[in-house]
This record gives C-alpha cells, sequence and structure tokens, in this order.
C-alpha cells in the first residue's frame, strides 16, 4: 500500500475523516501533521458518532497506529476529554503515539485569543490555537519534551503567562501537565524517526490533514486562514520526513461550506443556502456554528488541485443534492468587469467576486446510503463525471451518507 494523503480541497469540513477512516481499514499507520482542536473530524460507525479533534481517525481501526507530528498544536487537555470520550463509547484504546517536539496549547493561549480579539475578527475556533502557533515562532513555546524538566516547565509557565497577562493558576496548569506527561510517558518520543522507520519497513500509511487547503496561512483566503500550513506540504513540515506519496487524496463536498469570516464567491443566504445547511447538518464538530453554504466553486477546485497536485477526488455529501431541479456550479468570476478563471490571492478582490455558473440537471431520487456507482440516478452520475472533466482527474470515492459504510469506492487500488 502506498503513502496516501488525505487533504482539504475547500475551507475545511470536507469529510476528511470519514474517508481517511475507509482508506485505513487497510493501513498500519495515520499521521496527523497540521492543526490542533480546531479540526473536526467526525466518523460514524457501529458503535456511534466519533468527534474527533486530535486523535487521528484512522486510529478507530484496531490495527493502526495513530501519530500525532510535530506540526500539530497540542492541547492536552482537549486530547484527554477525546480519549474519555471514546472509552465511554466502548471503544478500544487508541494506539497513540506523540511527538515530543509538538507544541502545547496552553490555558493563557486560549485566554489570548478572546483577549485580543481575533477569536471575533477572523472567526476561530477560539481553541488558542494562532497563539500558540504564535508562541512557537517566537520561541517561547513549550513542547510536550519540556515537561520532563519540572522546573524548567513551571519557568517557561511563568514567563509565557506573563507576557499574555494571564492571571490563572500556573501550579495547576503545571499539575496538570506533569500528569499528562506521566499518562503518556510510554508513548511520546521521536516521531519523526517511527514514521520513517514504518515506511521503511512497507507499512501502509495515511497523512491525514486537518482544515482545508483555502484555509491555509499562505496559500488560503488570507487573513482569513489558520495557522498552519494545510495542504500536502505540510506532511514534511509538520513530521520532519521527506515522502514520496503514492496517492493524494483531494477531497471536497458536492457543494461548498464555510465556518466564520471571509469571502465565499458561490454563498447561497437564500433558500439554497438554507437546505444545503439542514440537508447536510451543517454545524460545526468543534464548535457547533452553523456552516454558511453555498454551490461548488470550481474555481477554488482546480486551484486547491493546482496547489497539491491531486491524484484523485473524494466527492463526499453527493446524496444532499437529492430533490434539486438543477444543481449550479461555479466556473468562473467576474470581477470588476473582467472575467477570471483563477483564484486571486488577494480576499477583497474574492469578496467582490461575482460567480457564473453553469447549470447542470438535478435528480429527485433520494440516494443516501448507495454504494454501487451504477446505482446511482443518471443526472448524479453525469455530475460526477463532468467534475472528473472539468477538474481532469478521476473522482475516486463518493459520499452517500454520514454512516461509514455510505461510500462508494471507484478503481480502488
Amino acid at each position: 500500500m502506498p503513502a496516501i494523503a488525505v487533504i482539504g480541497a475547500q475551507w475545511g469540513d470536507e469529510a476528511k475523516g470519514k474517508v481517511v477512516h475507509h482508506l485505513c481499514r487497510t493501513a498500519q499507520m495515520c499521521v496527523r501533521f497540521n492543526g490542533g482542536a480546531n479540526a473536526g473530524h467526525t466518523v460514524e460507525d457501529a458503535l456511534g458518532t466519533a468527534r474527533l479533534h486530535l486523535v487521528p481517525s484512522g486510529a478507530l481501526h484496531a490495527g493502526c497506529r495513530g501519530v500525532i507530528g510535530h506540526g500539530v498544536a497540542l492541547d492536552p487537555w482537549g486530547l484527554e476529554r477525546e480519549l474519555d470520550e471514546l472509552q465511554n463509547q466502548g471503544r478500544p484504546k487508541p494506539n497513540l503515539y506523540l511527538s515530543d517536539r509538538a507544541h502545547l496549547v496552553l490555558p493563557h493561549h486560549r485566554w489570548r485569543e478572546e483577549a485580543d480579539g481575533t477569536a471575533d475578527h477572523i472567526g476561530t475556533t477560539r481553541r488558542g490555537i494562532g497563539p500558540a502557533y504564535e508562541d512557537r515562532v517566537a520561541r517561547r513555546g513549550l513542547r510536550v519534551a519540556d515537561l520532563a524538566d519540572e522546573r524548567s516547565l513551571r519557568d517557561g509557565l511563568e514567563q509565557t503567562a506573563a507576557q499574555s497577562r494571564f492571571k490563572g493558576d500556573i501550579e495547576r496548569v503545571a499539575a496538570d501537565l506533569i500528569r499528562f506527561r506521566e499518562r503518556f510517558a510510554s508513548r511520546t518520543g521521536n516521531a519523526q524517526e517511527l514514521i520513517t522507520a514504518a515506511l521503511r519497513g512497507g507499512e501502509g500509511m495515511v497523512f491525514e490533514g486537518a482544515q482545508g487547503t483555502l484555509l491555509d496561512l499562505d496559500l488560503g483566503t488570507y487573513p482569513y486562514v489558520t495557522s498552519s500550513t494545510t495542504t500536502v506540504h505540510g506532511i514534511g513540515w509538520g513530521t520532519g520526513v521527506r515522502v514520496s506519496l503514492g496517492r493524494v487524496v483531494g477531497v471536497s463536498k458536492a457543494y461548498t461550506t464555510r465556518v466564520g469570516e471571509g469571502p465565499f464567491p458561490t454563498e447561497d443566504l437564500g433558500a439554497i443556502g438554507e437546505r444545503l445547511r439542514e440537508g447536510g447538518g451543517e454545524y460545526g464538530a468543534t464548535t457547533g456554528r452553523s456552516r454558511r453554504c453555498g454551490w461548488l466553486d470550481l474555481v477554488a477546485l482546480r486551484y486547491a488541485h493546482g496547489v497539491n497536485g491531486f491524484t484523485e477526488l473524494a466527492l463526499t455529501k453527493l446524496d444532499v443534492l437529492s430533490g434539486l431541479d438543477e444543481v449550479a456550479v461555479g466556473v468562473g468570476y467576474r470581477i470588476g468587469g473582467r472575467i477570471v478563471e483563477r483564484f486571486p490571492a488577494q480576499a477583497e478582490d474574492l469578496a467582490h467576486a461575482e460567480p457564473l455558473y453553469e447549470r447542470l440537471p438535478g435528480w429527485e431520487e433520494a440516494i443516501a446510503g448507495i454504494r454501487d456507482f451504477t446505482a446511482l440516478p443518471a443526472a448524479a452520475q453525469r455530475f460526477v463525471r463532468w467534475i472528473e472533466e472539468q477538474v481532469g482527474i478521476p473522482v475516486t470515492f463518493i459520499g452517500t451518507g454520514p454512516g461509514a459504510q455510505a461510500i462508494i469506492g471507484r478503481g480502488e487500488g
């Protein structure tokens, strides 16, 4: 099994967790390389709904180790809550390994995000991820490895908290972190070496991206972006491993959603947007906020393909489009009187973009749970094939519902 990357092709929330979980049935390792508890990957299976934020989706399989790389902003309290919730569902304990170089998200990071107004201006998840990455770049962050020396840990907490003017109980924070270190001592170390050895040993591996291409710190709709590298290029950045990928799966909904502030050319503020929101259950797994909804945007999708070099697409939530007389897809923009087919770098240009639509026939039939492409209505099949033609790569997975089994695999190796 070649190494596979699963990357969001939109503004996140594309159902990457479902695709990763599906691919990891035959993988031995699943690696998270970016983001933090601001991610929300949902998997529905026989044991219920697992809402994951830090645990790699593939680690729900007993035979697949989960690795949290150093590119992840690690919230110790969040990880412990997540593992406890999985245990309460009756799930086996995930086989999880933490990079000792991962930076920690601490209480003063969440406090600072609220205090400086970032959460409201950018529309972040209020999980302290941005301030944690900021401390990392400023070389004042604390890492998992730093928990080994209690005196240095307390000194570091006092210094970073003072810079944030945080008035919380530092001793309690230190005690929690020491307990966390003890709980995970046997599952913490050099993740780069672990991943490299697994690759050399021929283990099947899936790299699970968090958020989506259009939220990338450098290549997304800046400044309305997250604080990490969300594209395929984040794998080396977040793991320290040079990987030869056999497959790069871009994940896109059959429509588009976005959470928080920022430009969204194909957003529909009327009945269609509301129908997509309710039909797709478009409420964030991390924050519970309602997602902004609109038609699929091919300009953005082609851009994401150009950035990542997708070998294939996973098209999720196709079932949500059932019952529509026609389905619209954005194929270009009109900006300042000019027709534009390239995704602009400036958020202001994108904010003034008027979408140009291609309208395709819809289908009345419900397709929830279908697992055979030929069983789809003819119009749904044409919609999928048309997207393949427009983007230039095959659609190898089609999501037809929230359940783990509600997926069509086309040409899987």
